[in-house]
């Protein structure tokens, strides 16, 4: 019960008293086995592209990798801890090796502080 502030009066139990573990809507949930990757209907080959961000790939069971990260790792081997893929050109879709490096992300914060006080 609420006053009319709209806070709970005290000493009023909420809705969810004893609920614990309560599932609301287990119909609308993922469930083991369902239509995943390439299995479902709207399956555009692994290719994820946001309208802010680079291409994403799919990588296994509801996991996705930076396109950058994957084509540099394809050449160079694994990122080292505690680094990143930046593009040089600053194009987001142009991910030609020669284009992609990998730096701190010290050196990308000095980066982003230089772009920003331009």
């Amino acid at each position: 019960m609420r006053n009319d502030k709209g806070q709970f009066v005290k000493g009023n139990n909420t809705w969810n008293k004893g609920l614990k573990g309560f599932d609301p809507s287990p119909s609308t949930q993922f469930k083991e086995g369902e239509l995943v990757g390439e299995l479902h209907p709207s399956w555009k080959g692994g290719v994820q592209k946001n309208k802010i961000d680079c291409v994403y790939l799919w990588d296994g069971a509801n996991k996705r990798k930076r396109r950058p990260r994957a084509v540099w790792e394809q050449h160079h081997g694994t990122l080292p801890e505690g680094y990143v893929v930046i593009h040089l050109d600053s194009d987001k879709d142009n991910d030609d090796i020669s284009n992609l490096k990998a730096i701190s992300r010290r050196e990308l914060l000095q980066l982003n502080q230089k772009r920003k006080n331009q």
